[in-house]
């Protein structure tokens, strides 16, 4: 078993992470653009009103914003070399996680 310090449960959650969003993009791609439906208001608010869609771009928010900004997190940890500066990324990394997740959940859940 791998030590917490040496980062191998993030790079599991990296590769994880990855292969899921490629699955959920290539479900909500074929559901958006090759299911027949028009993609006006009416279909998408009915879409979005079912738990089952809501569940799965709550998934695909957490999932992208936790990959995406994990990653963002990694290289700027590579290049700051200042624990200010690292923290700074850190903080920015966080804040931005949690503002996008919240106003992509209010957004997916109907707020």
């Amino acid at each position: 078993m791998a030590s917490r310090a040496s980062g191998t449960g993030w790079f599991i959650f990296q590769r994880a992470s990855g292969v899921m969003l490629v699955a959920l993009f290539g479900l909500h791609f074929g559901i958006m653009h090759f299911s027949g439906a028009d993609l006006d208001y009416a279909t998408v608010s009915t879409r979005l009103s079912g738990n089952l869609y809501r569940a799965v771009d709550l998934t695909f928010l957490v999932l992208a914003l936790g990959h995406g900004l994990f990653g963002a997190w990694m290289v700027a940890g590579d290049y700051l070399h200042r624990p200010w500066l690292r923290l700074a990324a850190l903080i920015l990394c966080a804040g931005a996680g949690l503002g996008l997740f919240l106003l992509g959940a209010v957004t997916i859940l109907g707020g």
